[in-house]
């Protein structure tokens, strides 16, 4: 969907329902105090992914769609050069996708399960962000999949 307006990441970041969204609160909470690099499945224009890498943390972003990944470049490109440093962007999907490496905290904010409709690509998406976990007992909510609690 998002590919075919390419207009679309500009009016995401447009829309007040979506910037004043207290959701970013808690994920930059979730990140706060882990230690390794941190996964957003379906990081778009860079709304959750930006704040948590202001405060300090390294963090990978993924998503399908090319236009929202080049709206959160051009937003990144803003930022400090210690904070761009601490990013990298992939497009792919999120039901299938091996970044080959490993992450202590999975993220997939707003929407991005609701996305995918099929009990299929549910567990698709959950087996590919629970891979890319450090080797633990991962727990997963609809908000996060993490390697500890607390």
């Amino acid at each position: 969907m998002y590919n075919a307006f390419p207009d679309l990441p500009t009016a995401y970041d447009s829309v007040p329902g979506y910037t004043s969204r207290r959701d970013v609160g808690f994920y930059v909470a979730e990140a706060e105090g882990i230690r390794g690099p941190i996964l957003e499945v379906g990081c778009g224009t860079g709304r959750v992914l930006l704040p948590i890498v202001r405060r300090g943390s390294t963090i990978v972003g993924l998503d399908s769609s090319r236009p929202m990944l080049d709206r959160c470049r051009k937003r990144l490109a803003e930022e400090e050069e210690s904070v761009q440093k601490r990013v990298t962007l992939h497009e792919g999907d999120v039901r299938t996708f091996n970044l080959d490496r490993k992450f202590a905290l999975v993220i997939a904010p707003f929407r991005v399960v609701q996305h995918l409709i099929t009990i299929e690509d549910q567990l698709s998406f959950l087996a590919s962000s629970s891979a890319t976990c450090f080797p633990a007992d991962a727990w997963c909510s609809m908000s996060s999949i993490r390697t500890s609690p607390g």
